[in-house]
C-alpha cells in the first residue's frame, strides 16, 4: 500500500512537470508570438500578394510596382515606421479608392472574358460595359440587390446567403451576366465612357495618403 501511495505520488509529480513544461512553453510561444507578430503578418501578407497579383492578368509593370508596393509597406510595419493605426487606416482609403470596383473588373476579365471564345471586339466591349459597372459601385449608385441580380447568372447562391462566382460559367451565361451589367449601368445612368484606372496607381495614392 506503501509503495502504491509512492507510486502515485511520483505519477503525480511527472505529470505536474509534464504540464509546467508544457505551460512555459505556451507562455515562451505567446511572448515570441507577441514580439514577432508584425513580422509574419508581414510576410503572410506578401506571400498571399504575390500568387493573387501574378495571376492578377496585369500588365507586368503594374504588378512590379504593386509589390514593391506591398513589400515596402510590409517592411514599414515591420520596423514600425508604420503602426497598427495607420495600417488601419490605409485599408480605409483602398475600400473608399476605386481599387476594391477596379479588381472586380480585373477579376472577371481574367476568369470569364479573356478563356471565352468571343472575338476580340467583343471582349473589349465586355471589359467596356464592367468599367461602366464598377464606375456605378465606386460612386455608390448600385444597390447590393441590384448587383446580385446582375451576377446572377455566373453566380450560385451558397447556404450563408453570399454567392459563389462558378469556375466554368457557359458563354450564354457570360453574355447574359453582360447585358445585365449593360442594364444597370444604363439604369444608373452611368457615363458611357471608360473608367480604366491604373491600379497600381491607386494603391500608391492610398497609401500615401496614410502616411502623409
Amino acid at each position: 500500500m506503501t509503495r502504491l501511495r509512492g507510486n502515485r505520488g511520483g505519477i503525480l509529480k511527472v505529470l505536474l512537470i509534464i504540464f509546467g513544461v508544457l505551460f512555459l512553453c505556451v507562455v515562451i510561444s505567446g511572448v515570441y508570438v507577441a514580439l514577432h507578430w508584425k513580422q509574419w503578418a508581414a510576410n503572410a501578407a506578401n506571400a498571399a500578394a504575390q500568387g493573387i497579383v501574378q495571376e492578377s492578368g496585369l500588365p507586368d509593370d503594374q504588378k512590379e510596382e504593386i509589390l514593391a508596393e506591398i513589400r515596402n509597406l510590409g517592411d514599414d510595419f515591420k520596423t514600425g515606421k508604420i503602426s497598427t493605426e495607420e495600417l488601419g487606416q490605409i485599408m480605409k482609403n483602398v475600400a473608399e479608392s476605386p481599387l476594391i470596383a477596379l479588381a472586380g473588373v480585373q477579376a472577371a476579365r481574367q476568369k470569364y472574358i479573356e478563356p471565352s471564345d468571343m472575338t476580340e471586339k467583343e471582349k473589349a466591349a465586355g471589359v467596356f460595359l464592367l468599367q461602366r459597372l464598377a464606375r456605378g459601385g465606386y460612386e455608390q449608385k448600385n444597390s447590393q440587390e441590384r448587383l446580385d441580380d446582375v451576377v446572377k447568372p455566373i453566380a450560385d447562391l451558397r447556404a450563408n446567403g453570399n454567392w459563389r462566382l462558378k469556375e466554368h460559367p457557359t458563354r450564354m451565361e457570360i453574355d447574359q451576366f453582360l447585358d445585365n451589367a449593360k442594364a444597370r449601368a444604363d439604369e444608373a445612368m452611368i457615363p458611357n465612357e471608360p473608367f480604366d484606372l491604373n491600379i497600381a496607381d491607386e494603391l500608391r495614392k492610398a497609401i500615401h495618403r496614410a502616411e502623409a
